[in-house]
């Protein structure tokens, strides 16, 4: 058993003990219009709900901009942010990353922290 949470990894180990779990991709892009968004990708292990911190970050981490916002998750879902609803902020002038972390609890009572998840540096024309 000890070898199979080992290759499963924690988010095995989180559901055999009812923990919640999540994990998030991000990824800045320009969409038709071109206007600058975030595609969020959100997945969890059974039912999760909490506090999510978005934060638009320099190269070398400095917050530019934050946002929390209360949620439920469910499975994994699919999402495009515009940046001022993301981390209410445009976009910079400036290299820079999308983050979130989060602090969420199942409905068990259990609560982890997850992140940051950050996308990676990017500077769209």
């Amino acid at each position: 058993m000890f070898l199979a949470l080992i290759v499963l990894g924690p988010g095995l180990w989180d559901a055999i003990r009812g923990e919640p779990w999540i994990d998030d991709r991000l990824t800045v892009v320009q969409n038709s219009t071109g206007a600058v968004v975030v595609e969020d990708i959100t997945r969890s292990k059974g039912p999760a709900h909490g506090l999510r911190v978005n934060t638009i970050e320099t190269a070398d981490g400095r917050v530019i901009c934050s946002a929390e916002h209360h949620n439920t998750w469910v499975g994994e879902r699919k999402r495009f942010w515009q940046l001022d609803l993301f981390a209410r902020c445009p976009a910079p002038p400036d290299m820079f990353r999308a983050c979130s972390t989060f602090s969420i609890t199942s409905d068990s009572g259990r609560q982890r922290y997850y992140g940051p998840f950050c996308s990676g540096l990017t500077k769209p024309e």
